[in-house]
């Protein structure tokens, strides 16, 4: 897979340089508390085919004070959708390296699921990630898999990247090779993807937000609407804007984002393609995989709200 620098010396981050810092059922107790501060690490690796037929999200973040990790895993195919999550795997490490090693390790594991993460190049400037992952779900669709026995292996290579959209956070976008294990049917694709790594001592999932995360061959992506910390840009063929005053309008069927760019205002809509949800104390987390038309290039990617 060919990798574009943007900038001199692998791949340029946009932005301000950073440091690392349908049908679930309610699951009461996560860990840490709602509106407990402490160090959160997350990682997240997430793609598609060109098509939008395909998606896999795989997120991790861990908990080291609270000795917790949470793991989130969906895989969506014309088959069904596939899912795991647990916010209350217990943390085993190991510690994250400095912003400037050369690898990072994230690893959420029990007798339920397992995923791993390898980062190659530094935080600012990655070069590879590995993701390896496996769990067992119950299939929710057009024919789905009863309790099926998934797992998966990614390759991605980034082409741009950007950071300062929120602190803590850098967002690597590019293209990655999926290849999955449904109930022992082998399924590989690849497509535009885009991979994350965020620290953070603020309490999680407190306040209101939609997010998008689009991905198309050499336009990206991300889109926060949400006081106080509202925005985004897009990466068109390396080239950064910012997106301000954005708003959002998410029905049963698609995902609609008003914004303006260059003092330009403009709107976008996106087809839902899959939907699903995690429960987060006591509420439900909503996530769809969506696909459409961005800037005049086709887009593949995410949407997510929480409390909207």
């Amino acid at each position: 897979m060919p990798r574009r620098s943007v900038l001199v010396g692998g791949l340029g981050l946009a932005g301000c340089a950073t440091s690392r810092e349908n049908g679930a059922s309610l699951v009461m107790g996560d860990l840490p508390p709602k509106g407990q501060t402490g160090t959160s690490q997350s990682v997240m690796l997430s793609g598609a085919d060109e098509t939008g037929t395909h998606f896999v999200a795989v997120r991790a973040c861990q908990y080291p004070e609270a000795g917790v990790t949470w793991l989130w895993c969906t895989v969506a195919t014309p088959q069904g959708l596939y899912q795991f999550s647990s916010n209350k795997l217990p943390w085993q490490g190991p510690a994250l390296s400095p912003d400037e090693a050369g690898m990072a390790i994230y690893r959420a594991q029990s007798s339920e699921a397992d995923a791993k993460f390898v980062r190659t190049g530094t935080l600012k400037a990655p070069q590879r990630t590995e993701l390896s992952a496996r769990f067992t779900a119950q299939g929710q669709g057009p024919h789905p898999i009863n309790r099926a026995r998934v797992s998966l292996v990614a390759e991605f290579e980034p082409l741009s990247g950007y950071a300062g959209l929120l602190t803590g956070r850098t967002e690597a976008f590019g293209y990655a090779k999926f290849v999955l294990n449904l109930a022992g049917q082998k399924v590989v694709f690849e497509g535009p993807s885009q991979f994350h790594e965020q620290t953070q001592t603020d309490a999680r999932f407190v306040a209101p937000f939609i997010f998008s995360s689009l991905w198309s061959k050499d336009l990206f992506s991300s889109i926060l609407v949400g006081q106080p910390n509202g925005g985004g840009y897009v990466l068109n063929e390396g080239r950064p804007s910012a997106i301000s005053k954005p708003k959002a309008e998410l029905t049963q069927t698609a995902s609609k984002f008003t914004f303006s760019v260059g003092g330009i205002d403009r709107t976008v809509v996106l087809e839902n393609r899959f939907s699903y949800q995690i429960p987060i104390y006591n509420t439900l987390w909503q996530g769809r995989f969506v696909k459409g038309e961005f800037f005049g290039k086709a887009v593949v990617g995410m949407v997510n709200s929480w409390l909207f």
